[in-house]
């Protein structure tokens, strides 16, 4: 009997290691569908721990955390901070964490929550925000990271990410990988300043029963800034552009003063 040998298909070759660019975009498209599955996954978790934790534990894990900036001795002007801070901080609907201001002599202006209570001022926030009900609802919004546990959340998320993906895809990978993360929690961040807005100007319009001073803050800090803005700069902002988060509170202004 004749042998007779079978035509070779064309095949891919796989002798010198080339892939075609179709298994390529195969494997990229694999490899970003187990990283969102696994991004997402990490995002449950960390959210489902955070809120599980305990005021109780959260003061006691992150409340010695203060210790250095608390040792600052704070400017005379820290005391209409301490004054409107502790009104607020009566509300009955507030988490029953051990709440705290604390003072820091920092130049730019801004303040911020930390785990277990704290809000932190900087100097610069003090030189800037001198009318009480502006104080009261920028110290309201930090406050109102706490009442939704946007901090613990925050850092839950980050730490997973950050420990996963560096253990399966290395330092280098994992920080490039980590990059892209990052911007795509902005999405989170945004929604979380959101919420922290409308809750702090509820909190502050409660104990002052007028929004004026706070408005008038935020259209200064319109008129300063958002004449620079760009979409990217808006796409890459953790906080909603300042122009939106102006018409968000005055519609809240309103609906508040129909009631």
């Amino acid at each position: 009997m004749k042998f007779v040998p079978r035509k070779i298909e064309k095949t891919a070759d796989n002798s010198r290691g080339k892939e075609s660019w179709k298994d390529k975009l195969k494997n990229l498209t694999s490899v970003v569908g187990v990283l969102l599955v696994l991004y997402f996954a990490i995002g449950l978790l960390a959210d489902f721990v955070a809120m599980r934790i305990s005021e109780e534990t959260e003061g006691k894990v992150f409340g010695s955390a203060f210790s250095v900036l608390q040792s600052e001795s704070a400017p005379p002007e820290f005391g209409l901070a301490k004054k409107t801070f502790d009104r607020l901080i009566r509300n009955s609907e507030l988490r029953p964490l051990p709440y705290r201001l604390v003072y820091w002599d920092e130049n730019t202006p801004n303040a911020f929550a930390a785990p277990g209570g704290g809000v932190i001022v900087t100097q610069g926030l003090l030189d800037t925000v001198t009318n009480e009900t502006a104080l009261a609802f920028v110290l309201g919004h930090e406050l109102g990271h706490h009442q939704h546990r946007h901090t613990l959340r925050g850092i839950g998320r980050g730490l997973l990410i950050s420990l996963i993906l560096n253990y399966i895809l290395g330092s280098t990978g994992g920080d490039v990988i980590a990059g892209a993360v990052k911007l795509a929690e902005m999405g989170h961040s945004r929604h979380d300043e959101r919420q922290a807005d409308d809750f702090g100007f509820r909190l502050a319009y409660a104990n002052f029963g007028n929004a004026e001073g706070y408005l008038d803050f935020f259209q200064k800090l319109s008129d300063e800034y958002e004449k620079h803005d760009t979409p990217w700069l808006k796409f890459l902002n953790s906080h909603p552009p300042t122009g939106e988060r102006l018409d968000e509170l005055k519609k809240l202004r309103d609906q508040l003063g129909e009631r």
